[in-house]
């Protein structure tokens, strides 16, 4: 899986110090060819200034049981689908004093915040799996509440 296979794709972008960017992308039209099922669940990149790929995120659900994504997909499977498809879907900041901002909320390249050490980097999943972002290694950790009666898968 490459950036590329992400052309005509449209993406949230958050500004890096070193002028490289971290992107999520969030919708591919009908046209473009259906992503990898771990392309789509995995469509976070961050890029250097020459907008070369330096990581593709990782997630980290280790807060969840170890089958938990077998689980999905096989649910996702008996509903026809060739697995759970839950891409990230918003990238937000947390400044040090607390306020949680959508970068680039519209995916239109407006207000794209500029991320600085300190600030904690928040990516929401479209199944409202909250992630927290380590910028440096690309890895995602699943911060979501377990509910108070879990589902059985």
């Amino acid at each position: 899986m490459s950036i590329v296979d992400f052309k005509g794709c449209r993406f949230r972008a958050l500004h890096m110090p070193d002028g490289g960017e971290i992107i999520c992308f969030h919708y591919c039209p009908d046209e473009v060819p259906l992503l990898s099922l771990y392309g789509d669940n995995h469509n976070v990149y961050r890029l250097n200034p020459t907008g070369e790929v330096i990581w593709q995120v990782r997630r980290d659900d280790s807060n969840r049981p170890p089958d938990w994504w077998e689980q999905l997909h096989r649910l996702a499977r008996e509903q026809g689908q060739d697995g759970a498809r839950e891409p990230f879907m918003y990238i937000q900041l947390e400044k040090p004093d607390g306020a949680r901002i959508t970068s680039d909320r519209n995916g239109d390249g407006t207000n794209i915040e500029m991320w600085s050490p300190g600030s904690v980097i928040w990516l929401v999943g479209s199944a409202y799996q909250e992630y927290i972002l380590d910028p440096d290694t690309g890895i995602a950790k699943n911060v979501t509440p377990v509910p108070l009666h879990e589902r059985p898968w």
